[in-house]
């Protein structure tokens, strides 16, 4: 990463605080860590950092309260219908025990190197200049990016492609263009910053999401579609493709005959198709 990322850290499990902590510095991250619930709001709006590791716990959120990356732990195993609500409540994901920092440091810097990528766009020649979302040409570019980290980390990348459940072909029948603007605006609120939320016609929107495997995909298209729901009126039909994790690529250039062999990147608008040949 280019940059010091800052990481808010708020728990209230000492020995769990110490070691995350330890963790993520050695990783290149400024850590502000609290115990302390009613300062999680607080140094949040005033050092507006990069990510958030917040324990259930200590959570005081509204919803939509915080635009950055937030992964919510929590004591004990993270149950199906807790996962829901944490997606619901503008939670990235929830971790329970038993708690792999190795993968959790990683999901982190997955999110944290999207909201930068983000922070630092400028060219408003990628974005659609009514809804700010990614055009083709801005989606093309961070799909592709997108594609490339996850090969190197051995890491799933998913595809969704969401359209109104009374349109046809993404050409959004029955909406006006007012509408389908204010549809577009929904995304961009529910989206998250390590997602490349990508609006591909007048109403059809496609997400390319690294780290994320068959099952958080299914969470993923769920959280989207009831914010819509809820924030735009609009019913949703979703398709959805998978890049499967592969192995982590090695670096250096030393190779042995046993270095397992790297696979191709995956194609994003191959992914992109076969989303919307999944579209019901």
């Amino acid at each position: 990463m280019p940059t010091e990322p800052v990481v808010l850290l708020a728990n209230s499990d000492k020995w769990l605080t110490e070691s995350l902590e330890s963790v993520l510095m050695q990783g290149g991250y400024r850590v502000i860590a609290t115990a302390k619930r009613p300062q999680v709001l607080e140094l949040a709006r005033r050092h507006l950092p990069d990510g958030v590791l917040l324990d259930m716990a200590l959570d005081q959120r509204g919803s939509d309260s915080l635009a950055m990356p937030i992964i919510l732990t929590t004591a004990g195993p993270a149950l199906r219908a807790q996962q829901l609500d944490a997606l619901r409540a503008g939670a990235w994901e929830l971790r329970g025990d038993p708690l792999d920092m190795e993968e959790l440091v990683l999901r982190l810097g997955v999110y944290v190197q999207g909201k930068l990528e983000v922070d630092r766009l400028g060219d408003e020649g990628l974005i659609d200049r009514a809804s700010g979302l990614y055009n083709d040409v801005g989606m093309s570019r961070r799909a592709a990016e997108m594609a490339a980290f996850t090969a190197r980390q051995g890491l799933p990348l998913a595809c969704a492609v969401f359209q109104p459940a009374n349109g046809s072909g993404g050409g959004g029948a029955g909406l006006t263009p007012g509408s389908a603007d204010r549809l577009a605006l929904a995304f961009r609120r529910v989206g998250r910053i390590s997602d490349a939320v990508c609006r591909t016609g007048a109403t059809e929107f496609a997400v390319f999401a690294p780290a994320t495997d068959e099952s958080g995909a299914q969470g993923l298209v769920q959280r989207i579609s009831d914010a819509v729901a809820r924030n735009a009126a609009v019913k949703l039909k979703a398709g959805v493709s998978i890049a499967p994790a592969g192995p982590k690529r090695t670096s250096g250039t030393m190779r042995s005959s046993a270095t397992v062999p790297q696979a191709a990147l995956p194609s994003t608008m191959d992914l992109l198709e076969q989303a919307r040949s999944a579209l019901p």
